[in-house]
C-alpha cells in the first residue's frame, strides 16, 4: 500500500470508521514499514495524552463561538469566487509572514477539537466535519504552492516536502510542481519534485508531462531519476524519448548508459 494512503486510514481507525479489509491492510503494511508504525505510533501517544486531559460539555454557546471562529478564518484568508487569484493573494502574505504556518497549526488544531465538541452535540457534524476537511485540503494545496514560489531554495524544499499531504491535486498545484521540476535553478528541489510527482502518476497528464520533461533536464542526476521512474511505471510512451537520449553523443555517458538500460527493461 502506497504510505501516502496511510494518513487517510489511521484517521478513519480513530474515527472507528474503518472497514475490516482496510483494517487488515493497514496491519500488514504498518508490519513492513518502520516510518508509517513510528508515525502512527506517535500519533497514538499524542492522542493518548490529549484523551488524559478533563473535558468539560460545551456550554450553549460554544456552537454560536465556531461558527464565528470557523467564518472569521474563511475571511481571514480572503475567500473569494476566484480560487487562483485568492491563492496568489496568500502567497504574498505567506512570503512576508513566516510565521503563518504556527498560525494554520494552531488554527487547524482548535478546529479539530471544536469539531470534536459539535460532532458529540449535532445531528449535523459529519457533513460539517466533512467541511472543515475540505477546507484543510484546500489550505494544504495553498501553502505547497506558496512554499514553491518562495527565493529559498530551501523553502521551496518544504513545499515539495507539503505536496505529500495532497491526495486529490487541483491543475494549479500539479502545474505548479511540474514548473519546479523543469524550472528550478536547485537540482535538489528538481529531484524532490521527481519524488513528489511519482505519487501522482496514476494521472496520464502527469506521465506525459515527465516524458516531456526527460530531454529538458540539464542535470544527469534529474535525468537519471527521471528515467528509473518512467521504467518503475512502465512506461512504453518514453520509449522514443529515451532512444533519443541513447544516441545522443552529447549527453552524459552515465545518462545514455541509463537510457539504454531503460529501453531493455520496457521493449
Amino acid at each position: 500500500m502506497n504510505c501516502d494512503k496511510i494518513q487517510d486510514l489511521v484517521s478513519e481507525e480513530w474515527a472507528g470508521t474503518l472497514s475490516s479489509s482496510d483494517s487488515e491492510r493497514l496491519r500488514s503494511h504498518l508490519a513492513a514499514c518502520a516510518s508509517c508504525r513510528e508515525e502512527r505510533d506517535g500519533l497514538n501517544r499524542l492522542w493518548q495524552q490529549l484523551a488524559a486531559i478533563p473535558s468539560e460539555e460545551p456550554g450553549a454557546g460554544v456552537r454560536t463561538r465556531f461558527q464565528a471562529m470557523l467564518e472569521g478564518y474563511k475571511q481571514g484568508i480572503g475567500r473569494a469566487q476566484d480560487l487562483p487569484a485568492r491563492r496568489a493573494g496568500l502567497g504574498e502574505w505567506f512570503g512576508l509572514r513566516p510565521a503563518f504556518r504556527f498560525g494554520l497549526a494552531a488554527l487547524l488544531l482548535t478546529a479539530g477539537f471544536f469539531s470534536g465538541y459539535m460532532l458529540r452535540s449535532s445531528r449535523n457534524g459529519q457533513e460539517e466535519l466533512a467541511s472543515l476537511r475540505e477546507e484543510v485540503h484546500e489550505m494544504r494545496q495553498i501553502v505547497t504552492i506558496s512554499l514553491l514560489k518562495q527565493q529559498s531554495a530551501s523553502e521551496r524544499l518544504k513545499g515539495v516536502s507539503w505536496s505529500s499531504q495532497v491526495s486529490r491535486p487541483d491543475p494549479e498545484f500539479l502545474s505548479t510542481l511540474l514548473h519546479t521540476l523543469n524550472l528550478d535553478s536547485n537540482v535538489d528541489v528538481r529531484l524532490a519534485a521527481v519524488d513528489a510527482l511519482s505519487r501522482f502518476a496514476d494521472d496520464p497528464s502527469v506521465r506525459s508531462a515527465l516524458i516531456q520533461s526527460l530531454p529538458r533536464q540539464e542535470s544527469p542526476l534529474v535525468q537519471i531519476s527521471l528515467i528509473d521512474l518512467l521504467v518503475q511505471l512502465r512506461e512504453r510512451e518514453s520509449i522514443d524519448v529515451l532512444r533519443q537520449l541513447t544516441n545522443d553523443n552529447n549527453q552524459n555517458e552515465q545518462v545514455r548508459k541509463r537510457a539504454l538500460w531503460g529501453l531493455q527493461k520496457l521493449s
